[in-house]
């Protein structure tokens, strides 16, 4: 419709000639949808590509893997009892079941004992004891590569409840370390009796 019908429109009084161009509206719309799509398919475009003028290439975003099970939501009080696994060095299962024979204490009351007592004691100095001193790279080194002392290949097992499992996987971001495992083998290092493991 012309600016002309619709002055002369609004001149006389008459309402049909003030319908939106829908045809309009919609090319209008269809353009936005065809610029934005390609705007998307320009963001999916690697550097190299854009840079050197090769073919475009579609990056397929990556979804988010987990580390370990306790980067995970926690579980309810339905999901009921499940073993535990817990890899420790040599000389910690040794001296775990020394420790266990001396007291009659079960894994699992144990190791409370020993993640109680690091909490108490502060999981910065724990953990500290269990590391190497600091490299001189600051970037670059993710905290599932690194080697903790107390943890090994022998393994440890034992069950707990989702309450004592939401409570490690609470401890683990506490502390600072990939995953339960390496928390409760790093809390019974320092805490049992014995030669404890040093970090290499």
């Amino acid at each position: 419709m012309t600016e002309n019908a619709n002055a002369e429109a609004e001149a006389t009084g008459d309402d049909t000639y003030n319908v939106p161009n829908v045809a309009a509206l919609s090319g209008r719309r269809s353009g936005a949808r065809s610029a934005e799509r390609r705007t998307e398919q320009r963001q999916e475009m690697t550097d190299e590509d854009l840079a050197g003028g090769g073919a475009a290439v579609r990056v397929a975003s990556r979804p988010h893997v987990p580390e370990s099970i306790d980067e995970g939501p926690e579980e309810g009080p339905d999901a009921g009892d499940k073993p535990v696994t817990i890899n420790v060095s040599p000389t910690v299962d040794r001296r775990l079941k020394a420790y266990r024979n001396k007291t009659g204490l079960t894994n699992l009351e144990i190791v409370w004992e020993a993640v109680e007592a690091a909490e108490k004691e502060g999981w910065k100095t724990v953990v500290a004891t269990a590391v190497p001193p600091a490299k001189t790279r600051r970037f670059g080194v993710r905290a599932s590569q690194t080697r903790y002392a107390g943890v090994g290949s022998n393994s440890v097992y034992t069950r707990m409840t989702p309450e004592e499992r939401n409570e490690l996987r609470r401890l683990v971001k506490v502390a600072g370390v990939p995953d339960r495992s390496k928390l409760i083998a790093i809390s019974l290092n320092w805490h049992l009796p014995g030669t404890a493991d040093k970090p290499a």
